[in-house]
């Protein structure tokens, strides 16, 4: 049975992207220039008029942006699945963790292919693979984990409490703002810098400019900062989707 619940799983979220790359006439090519598009924005607002960042600032904002859209897009999405999914979960039974859970994936999926094609974007630029590359599946997976964590404990609650979708969109744009994308946290006066620093997103895209921009290996306090909370949180969710799994079809819709 499990077996059988991950490959609907695949399944779904392998249709999920079908259906979002048919739904547009450039496809899958959405998917790389949505955060092209987001980097000339903050380029020309803060490389051009504001003269921030120097020569490098383009390849700086696109490895912030690349894990962002990942994080934004997937936590965004995974509170709306309970609920988007009513009239199916008044019709069969089936676990709803399935619903956050091809979410994740299918955002996974389409994650790695733009993060394929940052990689051959910046040696492409000149910058040249160093021995800290090693270091990117385990940036990859604490990212993947703190994705997951934040998703299905969106997931878990949005549908007992609607209003809550507001919430969550509203501190993503929030986060958004304070994770450093477009400027550097390190720059900061105290005790704003302190503060941000706690941020596991400010940490995510700091370890991804380490990695590929600076031939640095990401601090392992940070690191650890970003994998216990998440596994607590991931758990957490987790617990409540399976303790509610068969409250949401009669509060839902």
């Amino acid at each position: 049975m499990i077996r059988q619940y991950f490959e609907l799983l695949t399944y779904r979220a392998l249709a999920e992207l079908k259906r979002d790359s048919s739904g547009m006439y450039l496809g899958m090519l959405w998917w790389v220039l949505e955060p092209v598009l987001y980097m000339l924005v903050f380029y020309v607002v803060f490389g051009v008029g504001l003269k921030k960042g120097g020569g490098d600032f383009a390849l700086y904002l696109l490895c912030g942006l690349v894990p962002w859209k990942w994080i934004d897009s997937t936590v965004r999405t995974s509170s709306g699945a309970i609920i988007a999914s009513a009239g199916l979960m008044r019709q069969l039974y089936f676990p709803k963790w399935l619903l956050p859970g091809y979410v994740i994936l299918a955002n996974t999926y389409k994650f790695l292919i733009i993060f394929f094609l940052l990689v051959v974007f910046l040696l492409a630029l000149g910058v040249s693979p160093s021995a800290s590359w090693v270091w990117l599946p385990a940036v990859f997976i604490l990212n993947l984990l703190f994705v997951a964590s934040l998703s299905l404990v969106a997931s878990a609650f949005v549908p007992l409490i609607p209003d809550l979708r507001y919430v969550v969109s509203y501190g993503m744009t929030m986060l958004f703002f304070m994770s450093g994308i477009f400027f550097s946290v390190s720059e900061l006066g105290e005790p704003v810098k302190s503060w941000l620093l706690w941020l596991p997103t400010v940490l995510i895209i700091d370890a991804y400019r380490s990695v590929l921009l600076y031939d640095q290996t990401p601090h392992l306090s940070a690191m650890l900062h970003i994998l216990f909370p998440s596994l607590l949180l991931f758990a957490f969710g987790a617990f409540c989707l399976a303790r509610l799994d068969r409250y949401y079809p009669r509060v839902v819709g």
